[in-house]
């Protein structure tokens, strides 16, 4: 674990359209289960170890992240309300300010709890089935630039698209971009609203939050249990 002086979150960026469009149609992992029968059960047991996952508490053992020179330490996050802590997910870059390999994007904890200082450290084991991903990979390179592809594990039915570009100062910046209430916005970061309950707490809705390419008015799609 080390300690960090602030949150390290990506501004505005004017950038190019991606050369590609993705957009959703129906839920996410985060919705609601209405089959009856053996699916619907495996369906439930599964979104209890989310939550589960969810609602532990950082692993203050856990490693470093795997920070490099070039890195965006911070293109989007997920937070949650039991706490102030959230799971970022940076990406690592080149020299060229381009995805350095497939597997770019990597996620790790960054804890506000009784900061300061604020700590880092990489996940538990366990929290990658609440914050995995599951599919990513590079769509381009350029002298100054690329474009990465991913998919969150909860939200796989809306593909994240992050363009990377250098920065007047010469360092490497990116923009994460997905559909957010059927429109392609600038995506920030999830908020999950947990609530208590007798055992584990439950979903109570998923918030994607985001920006207006043209207008950069903020932008807030709700998902529902």
């Amino acid at each position: 674990m080390v300690s960090v002086e602030g949150s390290g979150g990506p501004a505005p960026l004017e950038l190019p359209k991606p050369t590609s469009r993705h957009r959703c149609a129906g839920g996410d992992g985060w919705a609601s289960f209405r089959r009856p029968g053996y699916r619907a059960v495996m369906k439930a047991a599964g979104a209890l170890v989310i939550v589960v996952a969810l609602a532990l508490a950082p692993d203050a053992t856990a490693d470093t992240p795997p920070f490099l020179p070039y890195d965006v330490q911070t293109v989007f996050f997920i937070s949650k309300s039991d706490d102030h802590n959230r799971v970022d997910y940076g990406i690592h870059l080149d020299a060229h300010c381009a995805p350095l390999k497939d597997e770019a994007v990597y996620q790790y904890w960054r804890e506000f709890e009784n900061s300061p200082p604020v700590r880092v450290h990489t996940l538990g084991a366990f929290e990658y089935i609440a914050y995995g991903i599951s599919e990513q990979h590079t769509v381009q390179k350029t002298p100054a630039g690329g474009v990465h592809t991913i998919k969150l594990r909860q939200l796989e039915k809306r593909p994240v698209e992050i363009i990377t570009t250098r920065g007047a100062d010469g360092r490497c910046l990116s923009q994460a971009r997905t559909v957010i209430n059927g429109k392609e916005s600038e995506f920030t970061f999830v908020f999950v609203k947990l609530s208590g309950g007798f055992i584990v707490p439950s979903v109570d809705y998923v918030d994607v939050h985001g920006r207006d390419l043209q207008t950069s008015a903020e932008v807030v799609e709700r998902m529902r249990r």
